[in-house]
């Protein structure tokens, strides 16, 4: 017999939207571990599967959205860094380009990055706000010029004639 919903147990490794961290249904309250469990041990596999491995073993975590959320940003001389939830400092330019995606909550298209191996950020909507203030018309979209590309923030409703 199968359990029930509410027999379930959540997953033992959780992300949630907000880019929260859980082990098994608690919130991990140590930024530290957190950061350690991010830089050292998540993976993601070639089905979309994400995974905290470690030498010993594997264990799938369960993403809402993806495991990385940008909170800042930095403006350089050579281009636009963002800042993400733990610590990586991602080059918007070549290696780092935004992708318009439809966010889970409600579709709409907002701009994610690749932080590193397939592991994405989604851009906060406060940081997505202020690069709007840097970014210029480029026909029907807004777009961030760094380190030699230009990065589609987003697109502009064309008016009715």
């Amino acid at each position: 017999m199968q359990p029930t919903e509410k027999e379930q147990k959540p997953p033992l490794f959780r992300i949630d939207y907000d880019g929260r961290w859980f082990h098994d249904g608690g919130e991990i309250k140590r930024p530290a571990l957190a950061k350690l469990f991010a830089d050292k041990g998540l993976r993601v596999d070639e089905n979309g599967q994400h995974w905290l491995s470690s030498p010993e073993s594997r264990y799938p975590v369960t993403v809402d959205d993806v495991p990385f959320i940008i909170v800042d940003y930095d403006i350089r001389e050579d281009g636009i860094d963002l800042i993400g939830n733990m610590g990586d400092v991602v080059p918007l330019g070549p290696d780092h380009i935004l992708e318009l995606r439809a966010e889970p909550r409600g579709g709409v298209q907002v701009p994610y990055v690749n932080v590193r191996s397939g592991l994405y950020a989604r851009i906060s909507r406060a940081v997505f706000y202020k690069l709007v203030e840097h970014a210029t018309p480029d026909h029907d979209r807004m777009v961030l010029n760094s380190r030699g590309i230009c990065h589609i923030l987003g697109y502009v409703p064309q008016g009715k004639n």
